[in-house]
């Protein structure tokens, strides 16, 4: 399936995706919309008592990952949602957010004489997140297509940097910050796939790790936030190594035996946030115990005839 979507993409031109992609996502909308009509109306109090509830706080820095759609019939919608969390947190804390959009739409648009400008260019990580994006006070990395969007007490040093290195997740990036400062992983209505992102941080700094997963570098050129022009060389990761990686069909089982992993160590706490399955953990005992997995040779990369191989007996990964 992967092999046919890629096949799929190659031979569809840049333009024509593009075009087509603002009709997928306004169907995708409608359809999201239908569903949560009925649905009992969820005030910003009722969002706010759910994030105390799992132990998120004044002060605190938190990374958040959201599926509107899971979350119910908000009073206000994403806005609320966005303002529950920065209520909860205050501008002692930290919000940050993914507003990643795709590389390879990047990279061709490139080719194609079109240039990414950071002060406009929308997150594709969710309507929440765009939301977010557009929010006062709030600040991108500067990355093509991996940034990082921030507010609060320490959004100028978690997202400052990412331009000094041509890797996405090297030890000044976004993530690289986030693992050093122990940030609380949140996930709303995602799956634990968002949470492995830690991982990248392995592969791209002199920590070792059991493959090779980066494209050749190629030069990009870019507005970034603040309205510079920027550019510099860019690292991303190879699209037929990451063909495996957790999170795509096919990984679905990867994906509930880290979950089942994570929970049993403690690692991953479950609660609601609305109507949505979330949870939260925190980023540096992710990246050990990734970096530890790793070690052993389970990747999030790692296919499941893989780990078949590596197991005649015990399945468990808490017998490696």
């Amino acid at each position: 399936m992967n092999k046919i979507s890629t096949l799929a993409k190659s031979l569809i031109p840049h333009s024509v995706r593009s075009a087509i992609r603002p009709f997928n996502n306004w169907i995708r909308s409608k359809l999201r919309i239908a569903k949560r009509i009925g649905m009992k109306k969820l005030s910003i109090q009722h969002l706010k008592s759910d994030l105390l509830s799992i132990g998120i706080n004044e002060g605190d820095a938190i990374m958040v990952h959201s599926s509107l759609s899971s979350i119910g019939n908000v009073e206000g919608g994403a806005e609320t949602i966005v303002k529950s969390l920065l209520d909860t947190v205050t501008s002692s804390g930290t919000l940050m957010m993914p507003c990643y959009s795709s590389a390879e739409d990047i990279q061709s648009g490139m080719t194609e004489g079109r240039f990414v400008d950071l002060r406009k260019l929308k997150s594709e990580m969710g309507k929440i997140t765009e939301v977010f994006r557009t929010w006062p006070e709030v600040v991108r990395s500067s990355h093509p297509f991996s940034s990082v969007c921030a507010w609060g007490h320490a959004a100028k040093h978690m997202t400052s940097g990412h331009a000094s290195n041509p890797y996405i997740c090297h030890a000044e990036s976004p993530m690289g910050r986030i693992i050093e400062n122990n940030v609380k992983i949140v996930g709303i209505g995602v799956t634990i796939t968002v949470g492995m992102a830690v991982s990248h941080n392995l592969e791209d700094t002199d920590e070792p790790f059991p493959i090779e997963v980066h494209a050749p570098p190629f030069q990009v050129k870019y507005i970034d936030a603040a309205g510079n022009s920027v550019s510099r060389e860019v690292i991303r990761f190879d699209p037929v190594v990451s063909a495996t990686r957790i999170g795509l069909p096919g990984t679905e089982w990867i994906c509930e035996m880290l979950t089942k992993h994570f929970t049993k160590l403690g690692i991953m706490q479950h609660f609601r946030f609305g109507n949505a399955d979330s949870w939260v953990m925190d980023a540096k005992t992710v990246f050990g115990e990734l970096k530890r997995l790793a070690q052993k040779g389970i990747t999030i990369y790692l296919t499941e005839d893989e780990w078949k191989s590596m197991n005649s007996g015990d399945k468990s990964i808490n017998s490696w």
